[in-house]
């Protein structure tokens, strides 16, 4: 299906908003970030209200351990931030070191649930899954994809081939709608071009887009010149060449078009 630029980036804005309301977006930020596993190489920081405030900032080791004062090595890894909290307020408790200590375990960093989004995007770079994210939350999440992007994404996923999804797609099992798992890459590669040349108005480069034909190029380009003939249009396609191409043939990246004379 052919959707125009614009319209993908209304569709951007519209994710974008989605994404801002917790409602509209489906979750609960607080309830997501609490609900998180924490994992190797996350940055806590520890508090301890008591009679001597404790607070730590650390990173959890390879082993799935952190180094606590008193109690030394607490297991980190598989927790949520309260029942790690929870686990360390027992071993202050049975050590002795408090009677009724207050503990809150905040993450500082995520680090070994993220996912990777590069490419034509407005902010690219290594994204924690601190909540559940879908493809097109995650992408509202970079900025949205660039003026030049191309209308799709290729899903990068450990174990499994290369998936091209479309921008427009919001199918939760095959489309934007489905959610990213930890280690999953996306790239969102530079559209791909066509060329119109001869008696058109803006003649040059333009944008692929899937879906799109002969037809919807010509107006994209301004249409033809009042010299143009929109039915004298020569297509270069490789080592293809038709004198005459429709107005409702779809357009492949790399077509050359020329816009001839009209004859009057």
């Amino acid at each position: 299906m052919f959707l125009p630029r614009a319209m993908r980036n209304l569709c951007s804005s519209l994710l974008l908003a989605a994404l801002a309301n917790p409602v509209l977006a489906g979750v609960d930020n607080k309830e997501a970030v609490a609900a998180y596993v924490l994992g190797a190489n996350d940055e806590i920081r520890v508090s301890i209200f008591g009679a001597y405030p404790i607070e730590v900032k650390t990173r959890i080791k390879e082993d799935g351990r952190i180094t606590l004062p008193s109690i030394g090595d607490v297991v980190a890894e598989g927790s949520t931030t309260n029942a790690l909290a929870n686990n360390i307020r027992r071993q202050l408790q049975t050590g002795g070191y408090f009677v009724d200590p207050i503990v809150n375990v905040e993450v500082v960093s995520f680090v070994s649930r993220s996912v990777t989004m590069f490419g034509n995007l407005q902010n690219p770079g290594l994204y924690p899954l601190d909540r559940p994210q879908t493809i097109a939350m995650m992408l509202a999440r970079t900025g949205g994809a660039r003026a030049d992007a191309a209308d799709y994404a290729i899903l990068q996923r450990t174990g499994e081939a290369d998936r091209r999804i479309a921008l427009s797609d919001l199918d939760p099992q095959s489309g934007t709608g489905q959610f990213l798992r930890a280690g999953d890459s996306i790239f969102v590669p530079k559209a791909e071009e066509v060329f119109i040349y001869g008696q058109v108005n803006k003649p040059g480069r333009v944008a692929f887009e899937t879906g799109m034909t002969l037809r919807q190029m010509l107006a994209q380009a301004g249409g033809p010149t009042l010299g143009g003939s929109e039915k004298k249009i020569t297509l270069h396609r490789g080592t293809e060449i038709i004198k005459k191409a429709s107005l409702d043939m779809l357009v492949k990246p790399g077509d050359v078009y020329t816009v001839n004379e009209r004859t009057f």
